[in-house]
């Protein structure tokens, strides 16, 4: 459990100018993917997601040390790396989410007709 919470608290202390530029990237993104929702207001709730698999992805990049944060051009990578890969996993996941209930809603009409 003591593991867990170390790795839990590294991963919320991520810097304000981090955390601030993420959440621009993503409220950009999701400024042009409400446009493509059959629910524009699922952005709501989208979009939190998506920020939260930024800044875990943004951690594991750095736990993995692919980008060494000491330079500002290898931060700034780093950050839209992390911010894409949350945008990418967040709309991928409400993706198969939708698939997931498109499906069982033509599989219980189907069962009706029958």
């Amino acid at each position: 459990m003591e593991f867990l919470l170390k790795h839990l608290q590294a991963a919320t202390d991520i810097p304000m100018s981090t955390l601030v530029l993420i959440s621009v990237m993503i409220s950009i993104s999701m400024y042009f993917v409400r446009n493509h929702l059959v629910v524009p207001g699922l952005v709501a709730v989208l979009g939190p997601f998506c920020l939260v698999l930024a800044t875990g992805a943004f951690y594991c990049l750095t736990l993995l040390e692919i980008f060494p944060l000491n330079k500002y051009d290898q931060w700034l990578i780093c950050t839209i790396s992390a911010s894409t890969i949350g945008v990418i996993m967040g709309l991928g996941f409400a993706a198969l989410l939708a698939r997931g209930l498109e499906s069982m809603q033509a599989s219980k009409r189907r069962f009706h007709q029958a």
